[in-house]
């Protein structure tokens, strides 16, 4: 998100590039004292009620599983 925001490099008052992935990754080091990885990210989310009541749209959207259609003549 940081790239997103500030771009792939920040420039310092000396004029030194540094990579804007470098900055985010130090900050999470400082305050979680590793970085996580994305099975670390998924076990901390909290399955929600909400999260369990989606509908399958697979059959709307791709037209190799819809429904044939069938003209009347």
């Amino acid at each position: 998100m940081a790239e997103t925001i500030f771009g792939p490099t920040l420039t310092l008052s000396t004029g030194r590039i540094i990579p804007t992935r470098r900055v985010g990754e130090q900050h999470v080091k400082e305050d979680l004292g590793f970085i996580p990885s994305f099975a670390d990210w998924v076990k901390a989310i909290r399955p929600e009620p909400w999260m369990g009541r989606a509908e399958r749209i697979e059959a709307l959207v791709d037209p190799h599983l819809a429904s044939p259609v069938v003209e009347v003549a």
